[in-house]
């Protein structure tokens, strides 16, 4: 994956989860693709692209990362 990309928007958990953090990112050039970077206790646990994806749908991952709801897979 494209290791040239800008960050679009930031996300930050609370309560329970207030010590996760996301970064909603996009990739340059002809195909770029969208994706989210995670963090732990300010520590990046790596970034997952969504290929076939919009920008709201890694939008909604970073929400969803941040709230619980999903989790860090490392692959």
């Amino acid at each position: 994956m494209s290791s040239k990309y800008m960050l679009l928007s930031e996300y930050s958990g609370s309560n329970k989860f207030k010590n996760r953090k996301a970064e909603v990112l996009r990739s340059f050039g002809d195909h770029p693709y969208y994706g989210i970077r995670m963090y732990i206790d300010g520590e990046s646990l790596g970034i997952e692209w969504y290929k076939a994806h919009n920008e709201m749908y890694a939008e909604n991952a970073a929400e969803n990362y941040v709230s619980g709801i999903k989790n860090y897979e490392r692959v």
